[in-house]
């Protein structure tokens, strides 16, 4: 599937200006650095609250970094885009690459679990039976994004497996 996006992708205006553009690059790659400390920084913080090792007051008071956390995540989805379009053939058969977009959709699936279904527990103080579920939650998000993380310093050594 990936490899036939790729085809579609490879010669387009798009990839000829994320390839032809001498600075694009490095830009692209400091701005999704940035957009990596906004994201895995908020997410630390609110993790590990949510696991019990942060007590620093109420839930709320940590996810006031939710909408840093927002911004890098998107920071990284466009540069990530631009990163995949400029060298397409070589992301869509990379195990690296492929590993690290299933983990993200499981960390996506498991935001979204956490916002709709544990957030209002959170909100409502009634804990209790759910604080299992919300561990579970926080040691979730700081297993598969520390393993994005790890997975996308991984891609240029990591061939097609």
């Amino acid at each position: 599937m990936l490899e036939i996006i790729a085809e579609e992708i490879f010669g387009t205006p798009l990839n000829q200006w994320v390839v032809g553009t001498y600075w694009l690059w490095p830009l692209l790659e400091i701005i999704h650095f940035i957009g990596l400390s906004l994201l895995i920084g908020g997410l630390i913080v609110v993790d590990l609250s949510l696991v019990g090792v942060l007590r620093s007051g109420r839930w709320a008071d940590s996810h006031r970094l939710l909408p840093a956390v927002v911004v890098g995540f998107f920071l990284n989805l466009v540069t990530g885009v631009l990163f995949f379009v400029g060298d397409p053939m070589r992301y869509s058969v990379n195990i690296a690459f492929q590993a690290k977009m299933i983990l993200i959709l499981i960390a996506g699936l498991n935001a979204l679990y956490y916002h709709h279904r544990l957030m209002p527990v959170l909100a409502l103080d009634k804990i209790g039976q759910s604080s299992i579920k919300i561990k579970i939650v926080g040691l979730l998000s700081l297993t598969t994004w520390f393993t994005v993380l790890a997975l996308g310093r991984l891609i240029p050594y990591l061939g097609t497996g």
